[in-house]
């Protein structure tokens, strides 16, 4: 049983769950015609397969290079190493990719190299560009809207602005949580030579940087949210109004909210609770496409 409670912890189980949730609501919601039974087609399912499996060996091998870091920064959460052993942790990790790499390539071409590049930038981001100036950060933000920006591939008649839109905001509120994580784990960092943007301009600069980033951000969701009447085909005319108001009061309120706590957070607690608020934040926004079927 610690085993399997480990295993689940290594592969973020829950992160794993709110992906799979992700990509079934964008699909289904993104695509004007489907119906809750087109969820259940085996090729639909074999795609959240590969993406599940490809994130759960990026959680794998991230955690697989960070033994010495995080027994700094979390000491009670490490496992591999204590409960799973680094061998078995690195032979997980080649048997998702494997699956993932086969289960991609039966879909399409085009899966099957997304999936693939998405796999050599989780190996190169836990090697290499965690600890680098930014570059991290990035490409975490780039592999969340991957989530959603694979779903054109495997069906053409998905609405690409919406796409466009909630993959953006993927990648937007995953950078600005990825940055708070650094100031959160500036300690442990500092001592294994990173790079990151904390330990590089300093908490304070690090906060300057967050805050412009929540702000262009909520001006860019403030705008789509009064444009999108005309380029969202709601089904009823209630779906406009309520859709404003959702995006405004459950979205766009809470970041500017946050810029507040930005100014205020100083110590690591402080940057604990915004990662989990920004998690909320991103979760609040990709839920808001329900309404676009109702």
């Amino acid at each position: 049983m610690q085993k399997l409670f480990a295993f689940l912890q290594i592969t973020r189980a829950n992160n794993l769950i709110i992906m799979l949730v992700t990509l079934a609501i964008s699909y289904y919601c993104l695509t004007d015609y489907l119906t809750p039974e087109d969820l259940l087609q085996p090729r639909f399912l074999l795609l959240c397969a590969c993406v599940i499996l490809t994130a759960a060996a990026g959680y794998i091998i991230n955690d697989y290079h960070d033994i010495n870091i995080d027994l700094t920064n979390k000491p009670n959460k490490v496992v591999i190493g204590k409960i799973i052993s680094r061998r078995w942790a690195m032979l997980l990790h080649f048997i998702f990719n494997g699956l993932a790499f086969l289960g991609g390539f039966y879909l399409s071409g085009y899966i099957g190299l997304m999936v693939v590049v998405c796999m050599v930038m989780l190996w190169l981001y836990s090697v290499h560009f965690k600890k680098q100036f930014l570059s991290g950060n990035l490409l975490v933000g780039a592999l969340s809207a991957f989530v959603i920006a694979i779903l054109p591939l495997f069906n053409q008649q998905i609405s690409s602005y919406l796409v466009w839109v909630y993959a953006l905001f993927a990648f937007g509120i995953s950078l600005i949580r990825e940055i708070v994580k650094d100031a959160e784990d500036l300690r442990g960092d500092s001592k294994f030579n990173c790079k990151t943007l904390p330990i590089v301009l300093g908490v304070r600069k690090t906060k300057k940087v967050l805050i412009g980033l929540v702000l262009i951000y909520t001006i860019l969701l403030f705008t789509h949210t009064f444009i999108a009447n005309s380029l969202i085909p709601f089904r009823h005319s209630y779906g406009q109004i309520f859709y404003t108001f959702y995006m405004l009061l459950f979205v766009v309120v809470p970041l500017i909210v946050t810029t507040y706590l930005l100014l205020k957070a100083d110590v690591k607690s402080d940057f604990s609770r915004l990662s989990a608020l920004y998690k909320v934040i991103m979760l609040s926004g990709l839920l808001s496409m329900v309404i676009i079927k109702l």
